[in-house]
């Protein structure tokens, strides 16, 4: 993990105005180093030392309620986490063959959808399934 990731996770936590904490700082540069989001099991592959896995889970569920993160939910259950981009306005692209998901930054999640009178759209989150670049190989 790069000390530019640790610097900009430590900045960004900071301005939450929380704690700054070694497992939240840690966590979130990984994060911010990785190219596609993360499940719970590669976050706490990529940690060095090893983490305690339930302390892995609370800082991702911490970041994604702080906003620096967001979760996705796979076919097969598992969440996978990325850096909150602000706002977070992409699709995803989820491999059926290995399951892991790629961020889409120039599909725009911003659809023209109309709901019936009194309901508020939160959020629109697009999923593209296929087959990736490694697995075609």
């Amino acid at each position: 993990m790069s000390q530019a990731a640790l610097a900009q996770a430590s900045e960004l936590i900071t301005n939450t105005r929380a704690r700054v904490t070694p497992a939240r700082v840690n966590i979130l540069a990984v994060l911010l180093s990785a190219q596609r989001p993360l499940s719970h099991q590669d976050v706490l592959a990529a940690l060095e030392p090893e983490a305690d896995r339930v302390t892995v889970y609370r800082v991702l569920d911490w970041l994604t309620d702080m906003g620096l993160a967001h979760k996705l939910s796979g076919d097969d259950r598992v969440w996978r986490f990325s850096v909150a981009s602000a706002p977070h306005q992409h699709a995803h692209f989820q491999c059926t063959s290995c399951g892991r998901f790629y961020c889409l930054e120039h599909v725009s999640n911003d659809l023209s959808l109309t709901v019936p009178p009194q309901f508020l759209v939160n959020a629109v989150e697009i999923t593209v399934k296929g087959v990736c670049a490694d697995c075609l190989k």
